[in-house]
């Protein structure tokens, strides 16, 4: 089981990481973003929307509300307004996580799907889950970064967040 320090400490870390992520996208600029690379979503920019979608979807779960739509579908802002958006969903897990108890995060979830499909799930799981899918994301946008080639990332690693703690 994991307690409530663990468990701000991986939003914590997810907040420093997905900074990082979003300095980097920046800079890499909207050519680079918009570059057609094949990986789960066709680059940088489609693969930021769907890290951040999700982050957001499971946000309002945790908060008792359900999905309909994803929520970048209807954005047309810039890349940068893109990757604010992430940071400050990112903020909200960091306080969601401020204020549980070890027992709530063992307590279970009743969530819907955007399919209407009804699941339940310990509220650990959950954020365990959502850390780790903008963990293995982050991973495909450093790649696509470089394969366009912005070499000037850097480590999203949780030993290097550690380290700078």
């Amino acid at each position: 089981m994991l307690n409530k320090h663990h468990l701000h400490k991986l939003t914590s870390y997810n907040l420093w990481a997905n900074k990082r992520i979003s300095e980097y996208i920046v800079n890499a600029g909207d050519t680079k973003a918009d570059e057609v690379i094949q990986s789960s979503f066709p680059g940088i920019r489609k693969t930021l929307y769907h890290l951040w979608d999700a982050q957001e979807i499971w946000m309002m779960r945790l908060n008792g509300k359900s999905a309909n739509s994803w929520p970048s579908h209807h954005f047309t802002g810039t890349l940068a307004e893109a990757t604010l958006s992430l940071v400050k969903n990112s903020e909200e897990y960091v306080r969601f996580t401020e204020n549980i108890t070890d027992k709530s995060a063992a307590e279970m979830l009743n969530y819907s799907a955007m399919d209407g499909s009804v699941f339940s799930n310990s509220l650990e799981d959950v954020l365990m889950h959502v850390m780790n899918h903008s963990t293995f994301h982050r991973g495909q946008l450093i790649t696509m970064l470089r394969i366009t080639g912005f070499s000037s990332v850097g480590s999203t690693d949780f030993i290097r967040f550690m380290r700078e703690q």
